[in-house]
Formats: C-alpha cells, structure tokens, sequence
C-alpha cells in the first residue's frame, strides 16, 4: 500500500529532473552571471562580484530603454492583430463551407516555417530594387517604398512580418475554442429575437475569454522573447528602429561579449512575462469570484 501510494511521484522523477535542469536550474545560473561581471573574455576565470550594478547599468542605458519601447509597440502589435484576424479567420473555418480544409492548411504554413527563413522571404520581399512588394507597386503606376531601410518605416514591416507569422497559432487555437461552443445555445438566441451581434457579445465571448486569454499570454511570450527574426530581417537597425529588448539582450552576450548584461536583460524579459500571466490569471480568478 505504501509502495503504491509512492508510486506516481516516483514516475514523474524523471520529468521533474528535466523540467530542473532545462528551466529552473538556467534562471539560477543566469541569476548568478547577472551578480557578477562576466565577459567571454574572463569566463574561465574567478568572476569578480558586482552585486546590482547590473541591474543599475541597464536601467540607466538609454538604448536598453530604447529597446524596451521598441518591444512594447512589437508585442502590443502583434497580439491585437494576432488574435484579432485569428479569431476572423478561425470563425470563416467553423462554417465547414466548400474549401476550408484547403484554406486551414493555407493558413497553417507559415506556422511550420522557422523564424529565421520567415526573416530571410520577407527581406527579399521588402527589398528596395528588387522585392515583390515593390515590384507590384512599381507596376500599379506607384513609387517603391523604403520598407526595411527607413527608420520609420522598419517597425511596421516587422511587425507585418510577425503577424503573417504568428496569426496560424491564433487561428488554430481559437477554431478549435469556438468549436467547444455548443451550437444550440445560438439556436437558442435566434429564437429569442437577438441578432449576431448579441450573440457574440453575450454568447462567444464570454466563453471564449478564457481560451482568448491563454492566446493572449502565449502570443505575448513569444513575441516579448523572439529575435532571430529581428535579426535576420532588419538586423536590428536602421538606427536600432527594430531592436527589440530581446534582440538587444542577444548583440550584448553574443556579439558583445558583455554576458553579465545579457543575463540581466534575460531576467528582466522573465519578469515581464511572469507579470503578464500573473495579471491575466488574477483577472480570470476575479471573474469566476
């Protein structure tokens, strides 16, 4: 009886050591590197101890600061448009009209795609002389636009980019939310006398909140820690224009050697998301209260 009661915890041992080792045990390490100065030119050697000075350091760095507005327009962005043409398209997909399975996997492709070619197919489609955008603008009579090259325009053509990549999780995972929606409770409604948009506001949304939430939270993580596609699209620039905390984090342990700052900067981001989940679920308890 004893051995059985033992047993579970016992067979998530393993899960647990590599939940340890893959999350947990990194945010100590990085806690540690962030309290003391490291650098790739002293990481075989006794780190001196810095305390917080990392943390005053970047604070007081007026391209951090930057880089934090810079991601607080990218996430905002990308999540209301995310989730926003996500739940559009994810509604079309629920009628089972004539060619939705072709249209879910349309849509499904740019989800399959790494970030890295994401960032690389649509450099050549907003290039200058010869990209594809240009190329139809050119042809409809119309002068080509700087897309990646003019500093007030390279934060809208990333964000663009994000959400053609980003938008197939939404739609994948609002279809399959609305189609836990029992249908009758519209039939309902339409017998009643209320119309769509009655319907939708006293019907879909409030039981689809939860699930919009979820979306919300996972869609504000990944683009609050992406970078690979800043980097490979817009590098960063024109005048750190695209540099997202994320991508600012990566120039200074990597390209820098500054590792100390990237750490902290890895710790600010793990904070921010920690923010957000927690706001959500409070709100979300709040609402079952």
């Amino acid at each position: 009886m004893q051995k059985k009661k033992w047993m579970p915890f016992l067979l998530l041992l393993p899960a647990l050591a590599i939940m340890f080792f893959l999350m947990i045990f990194p945010v100590f390490w990085n806690i540690t590197i962030s309290l003391n100065d490291v650098k790739t030119t002293n990481i075989n050697d006794v780190w001196p101890f810095v305390g917080l000075q990392n943390w005053v350091k970047i604070f007081q760095d007026e391209y951090f600061l930057q880089s934090l507005k810079v991601t607080l327009f990218f996430v905002l962005g990308s999540v209301f448009f995310q989730i926003f043409i996500g739940f559009l398209i994810a509604r079309i997909l629920i009628e089972r009209v004539w060619g939705t399975k072709f249209f879910r996997v349309l849509f499904m492709l740019p989800w399959l795609l790494s970030a890295t070619i994401v960032g690389f197919s649509w450099q050549w489609m907003y290039n200058d002389y010869f990209g594809l955008i240009n190329g139809m603008l050119m042809r409809l009579g119309m002068q080509p636009v700087n897309w990646i090259s003019d500093p007030n325009m390279a934060l809208i053509s990333l964000l663009i980019a994000n959400i053609w990549f980003g938008t197939p999780f939404s739609i994948l995972f609002q279809e399959s939310s609305l189609l836990t929606i029992d249908r009758s409770l519209y039939e309902a409604a339409k017998i009643d006398g209320a119309n769509p948009l009655q319907s939708f506001f006293n019907i879909t949304l409030p039981l689809l909140t939860p699930f919009l939430g979820i979306n919300l939270i996972l869609t504000s993580m990944w683009s609050v820690n992406l970078f690979d596609l800043q980097l490979v699209l817009t590098g960063g620039g024109p005048l750190m224009s695209t540099t997202t905390a994320s991508l600012y984090m990566y120039k200074q342990g990597f390209e820098q050697g500054n590792l100390s700052i990237g750490a902290t900067i890895g710790l600010v981001l793990l904070i921010i998301n920690l923010i957000v989940s927690f706001l959500y679920l409070r709100a979300l308890r709040g609402e079952e209260a």
